[in-house]
Protein backbone atom coordinates (compact mmCIF):
# COMPACT_ATOMS: atom_id res chain seq x y z
CA UNK A 1 0.00 0.00 0.00
CA UNK A 2 3.17 2.31 0.69
CA UNK A 3 4.60 1.35 -1.87
CA UNK A 4 1.84 2.33 -4.10
CA UNK A 5 1.20 5.91 -2.22
CA UNK A 6 4.82 6.07 -3.56
CA UNK A 7 4.75 5.63 -6.80
CA UNK A 8 1.48 8.09 -6.92
CA UNK A 9 3.13 10.65 -5.64
CA UNK A 10 6.52 10.25 -8.31
CA UNK A 11 4.07 9.92 -10.94
CA UNK A 12 2.23 13.09 -9.84
CA UNK A 13 5.94 14.56 -8.99
CA UNK A 14 7.04 13.93 -12.75
CA UNK A 15 4.04 15.01 -14.08
CA UNK A 16 3.67 18.01 -12.51
CA UNK A 17 7.44 19.22 -13.39
CA UNK A 18 6.94 18.08 -16.58
CA UNK A 19 3.65 20.63 -16.78
CA UNK A 20 5.82 23.14 -15.64
CA UNK A 21 8.64 22.63 -18.09
CA UNK A 22 6.35 22.93 -21.33
CA UNK A 23 5.47 26.06 -20.08
CA UNK A 24 7.94 28.20 -21.37
CA UNK A 25 7.80 25.73 -24.58
CA UNK A 26 5.78 27.93 -27.22
CA UNK A 27 4.71 26.53 -29.99
CA UNK A 28 1.35 29.18 -31.91
CA UNK A 29 -1.06 30.77 -30.51
CA UNK A 30 -3.60 33.07 -31.26
CA UNK A 31 -3.09 37.09 -31.39
CA UNK A 32 -3.20 40.45 -33.20
CA UNK A 33 -1.38 43.03 -34.80
CA UNK A 34 -0.61 46.46 -32.28
CA UNK A 35 1.38 48.00 -34.97
CA UNK A 36 2.65 47.29 -38.58
CA UNK A 37 6.10 48.40 -40.59
CA UNK A 38 5.18 48.31 -44.42
CA UNK A 39 8.68 48.91 -45.32
CA UNK A 40 10.02 46.41 -43.71
CA UNK A 41 7.05 43.63 -43.35
CA UNK A 42 7.51 43.36 -39.29
CA UNK A 43 4.46 43.59 -36.90
CA UNK A 44 4.40 44.27 -33.24
CA UNK A 45 2.26 41.45 -31.88
CA UNK A 46 0.17 41.02 -29.00
CA UNK A 47 -0.74 37.33 -27.91
CA UNK A 48 -4.50 36.56 -27.33
CA UNK A 49 -5.01 34.76 -24.77
CA UNK A 50 -4.12 35.58 -21.01
CA UNK A 51 -1.74 33.40 -18.80
CA UNK A 52 -2.32 32.59 -15.39
CA UNK A 53 1.06 32.82 -12.68
CA UNK A 54 1.45 30.29 -9.61
CA UNK A 55 -1.03 32.14 -7.23
CA UNK A 56 -3.82 31.90 -9.94
CA UNK A 57 -3.69 35.61 -10.95
CA UNK A 58 -4.15 36.31 -14.97
CA UNK A 59 -1.72 38.73 -16.63
CA UNK A 60 -1.16 39.65 -20.44
CA UNK A 61 1.91 38.59 -21.60
CA UNK A 62 4.15 41.65 -23.12
CA UNK A 63 3.92 42.15 -26.93
CA UNK A 64 6.32 40.66 -29.08
CA UNK A 65 8.24 42.79 -31.64
CA UNK A 66 9.81 42.77 -34.97
CA UNK A 67 7.81 39.79 -35.71
CA UNK A 68 7.40 38.82 -39.77
CA UNK A 69 4.08 38.51 -41.05
CA UNK A 70 2.96 36.06 -44.07
CA UNK A 71 2.47 36.97 -47.63
CA UNK A 72 1.93 33.97 -49.64
CA UNK A 73 4.11 33.49 -52.61
CA UNK A 74 7.76 34.15 -54.06
CA UNK A 75 8.43 35.73 -57.15
CA UNK A 76 4.31 36.10 -57.47
CA UNK A 77 2.93 37.04 -54.15
CA UNK A 78 -0.41 38.48 -52.81
CA UNK A 79 -0.09 41.71 -50.90
CA UNK A 80 -2.80 42.87 -48.11
CA UNK A 81 -3.49 45.63 -45.83
CA UNK A 82 -2.37 44.55 -42.36
CA UNK A 83 -4.05 46.77 -39.52
CA UNK A 84 -3.75 46.95 -35.96
CA UNK A 85 -6.23 44.59 -34.54
CA UNK A 86 -5.58 42.25 -37.60
CA UNK A 87 -6.24 38.78 -36.05
CA UNK A 88 -3.97 35.56 -36.80
CA UNK A 89 -2.08 33.07 -35.60
CA UNK A 90 1.53 33.72 -34.01
CA UNK A 91 4.00 30.88 -35.00
CA UNK A 92 6.73 30.03 -32.83
CA UNK A 93 10.29 28.72 -34.50
CA UNK A 94 11.85 25.95 -32.80
CA UNK A 95 15.51 28.07 -33.70
CA UNK A 96 16.26 31.30 -32.86
CA UNK A 97 15.48 33.64 -36.35
CA UNK A 98 17.22 37.11 -35.84
CA UNK A 99 20.17 35.90 -38.43
CA UNK A 100 17.55 34.40 -40.77
CA UNK A 101 15.48 37.72 -40.71
CA UNK A 102 18.75 39.95 -41.31
CA UNK A 103 19.94 37.74 -43.66
CA UNK A 104 17.81 35.21 -45.28
CA UNK A 105 19.20 31.61 -46.78
CA UNK A 106 21.02 29.73 -44.56
CA UNK A 107 21.76 31.91 -41.16
CA UNK A 108 23.73 31.97 -38.30
CA UNK A 109 22.27 30.87 -35.06
CA UNK A 110 23.64 33.73 -32.94
CA UNK A 111 21.05 32.57 -29.81
CA UNK A 112 20.41 29.07 -28.45
CA UNK A 113 16.78 29.43 -28.38
CA UNK A 114 14.30 26.88 -28.53
CA UNK A 115 10.82 27.39 -28.97
CA UNK A 116 10.97 30.68 -27.67
CA UNK A 117 8.33 33.93 -27.72
CA UNK A 118 10.86 36.09 -28.86
CA UNK A 119 11.09 33.87 -32.58
CA UNK A 120 7.32 34.64 -33.63
CA UNK A 121 6.04 35.06 -37.23
CA UNK A 122 2.60 35.93 -37.56
CA UNK A 123 -0.44 34.04 -40.16
CA UNK A 124 -3.42 36.53 -39.91
CA UNK A 125 -6.56 35.52 -41.54
CA UNK A 126 -7.66 33.45 -38.24
CA UNK A 127 -10.32 35.23 -36.60
CA UNK A 128 -12.48 35.57 -33.42
CA UNK A 129 -16.42 35.24 -33.47
CA UNK A 130 -16.67 38.88 -32.81
CA UNK A 131 -14.79 39.39 -35.88
CA UNK A 132 -16.16 36.82 -38.55
CA UNK A 133 -16.66 38.15 -42.24
CA UNK A 134 -19.70 39.41 -42.97
CA UNK A 135 -22.02 37.99 -45.64
CA UNK A 136 -19.43 35.51 -46.40
CA UNK A 137 -20.25 33.02 -49.26
CA UNK A 138 -19.10 29.35 -49.53
CA UNK A 139 -18.71 29.94 -53.30
CA UNK A 140 -15.01 29.73 -55.39
CA UNK A 141 -12.69 32.23 -54.36
CA UNK A 142 -13.22 35.60 -53.80
CA UNK A 143 -10.71 38.88 -52.81
CA UNK A 144 -12.75 40.71 -50.79
CA UNK A 145 -12.70 43.74 -48.22
CA UNK A 146 -14.11 43.02 -44.61
CA UNK A 147 -17.36 44.81 -45.49
CA UNK A 148 -17.95 42.84 -48.38
CA UNK A 149 -18.72 45.98 -50.93
CA UNK A 150 -15.34 45.49 -52.94
CA UNK A 151 -14.97 42.27 -54.51
CA UNK A 152 -13.26 40.31 -57.05
CA UNK A 153 -15.20 36.36 -57.40
CA UNK A 154 -14.63 33.28 -59.19
CA UNK A 155 -17.85 31.70 -58.45
CA UNK A 156 -17.69 27.53 -58.67
CA UNK A 157 -20.44 27.77 -61.71
CA UNK A 158 -17.61 29.14 -63.80
CA UNK A 159 -18.72 32.80 -63.67
CA UNK A 160 -16.75 35.81 -62.83
CA UNK A 161 -17.96 38.95 -60.34
CA UNK A 162 -16.28 42.21 -59.99
CA UNK A 163 -17.86 45.27 -57.64
CA UNK A 164 -16.37 48.36 -56.32
CA UNK A 165 -19.94 49.45 -54.67
CA UNK A 166 -20.72 51.57 -57.54
CA UNK A 167 -20.17 49.84 -60.59
CA UNK A 168 -20.29 45.98 -61.20
CA UNK A 169 -18.32 43.13 -63.64
CA UNK A 170 -20.23 39.97 -64.62
CA UNK A 171 -18.76 37.63 -66.77
CA UNK A 172 -21.60 34.83 -66.74
CA UNK A 173 -20.36 30.83 -67.42
CA UNK A 174 -22.31 30.92 -71.00
CA UNK A 175 -19.96 33.99 -71.99
CA UNK A 176 -21.83 36.58 -71.31
CA UNK A 177 -20.24 39.52 -70.07
CA UNK A 178 -22.44 42.58 -67.82
CA UNK A 179 -21.36 45.85 -67.12
CA UNK A 180 -23.62 48.23 -64.73
CA UNK A 181 -22.74 51.77 -62.85
CA UNK A 182 -25.48 53.94 -62.05
CA UNK A 183 -25.61 55.95 -65.37
CA UNK A 184 -26.00 52.45 -67.32
CA UNK A 185 -25.65 49.06 -68.49
CA UNK A 186 -23.77 47.37 -70.89
CA UNK A 187 -24.55 43.21 -72.19
CA UNK A 188 -22.21 41.44 -74.45
CA UNK A 189 -24.03 38.73 -75.44
CA UNK A 190 -22.50 35.03 -76.35
CA UNK A 191 -23.56 35.50 -80.41
CA UNK A 192 -21.67 38.56 -80.21
CA UNK A 193 -24.42 41.04 -80.24
CA UNK A 194 -24.70 43.69 -77.46
CA UNK A 195 -27.09 45.89 -75.59
CA UNK A 196 -26.48 49.20 -74.20
CA UNK A 197 -28.95 50.47 -72.03
CA UNK A 198 -31.80 48.20 -73.61
CA UNK A 199 -30.70 49.35 -77.61
CA UNK A 200 -29.74 46.06 -79.16
CA UNK A 201 -26.71 46.27 -81.74
CA UNK A 202 -25.91 43.22 -83.80
CA UNK A 203 -22.65 42.71 -85.76
CA UNK A 204 -22.54 40.66 -88.82
CA UNK A 205 -19.04 40.40 -90.36
CA UNK A 206 -19.31 44.26 -91.49
CA UNK A 207 -22.66 45.09 -91.48
CA UNK A 208 -23.89 46.63 -87.66
CA UNK A 209 -27.91 46.96 -87.38
CA UNK A 210 -29.03 48.64 -84.17
CA UNK A 211 -32.80 48.38 -83.40
CA UNK A 212 -33.20 46.71 -86.34
CA UNK A 213 -31.55 49.43 -88.68
CA UNK A 214 -28.82 48.49 -91.34
CA UNK A 215 -26.06 51.33 -90.20
CA UNK A 216 -24.04 50.25 -93.36
CA UNK A 217 -27.10 51.30 -95.78
CA UNK A 218 -29.89 53.00 -94.42
CA UNK A 219 -31.39 55.74 -95.84
CA UNK A 220 -33.00 59.09 -94.24
CA UNK A 221 -36.34 60.94 -95.05
CA UNK A 222 -37.14 64.43 -95.38
CA UNK A 223 -33.53 65.12 -96.86
CA UNK A 224 -33.40 68.64 -98.02
CA UNK A 225 -29.73 69.15 -99.93
CA UNK A 226 -28.42 71.90 -98.20
CA UNK A 227 -27.74 72.96 -94.87
CA UNK A 228 -30.66 71.10 -93.54
CA UNK A 229 -30.76 68.49 -90.83
CA UNK A 230 -31.92 65.16 -92.43
CA UNK A 231 -35.32 63.14 -90.85
CA UNK A 232 -35.61 59.94 -89.20
CA UNK A 233 -33.73 56.93 -90.66
CA UNK A 234 -35.20 54.50 -93.33
CA UNK A 235 -35.31 51.08 -92.96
Amino acid sequence: MLEAEARTRQTELIRGAFREAIKGVSTSIPGHVLTFNPLTQLAQVQVGVARVDINGAEFKVPPIIEVPVYFPGGDFCVEYQIDPGCEGDILFSQRCIDGWIQSGGIAANPIGRFHNMQDAMFLPGFRSQPNVLPEFQNNGVRMRNKAGTQFVWLKNDNSISMDNGVARFNVLADGTTLMQNGAGMFQLLADGSFLINGLTITPDGNIITAAGINLNTHRHSGVTPGSGNSGVPVI
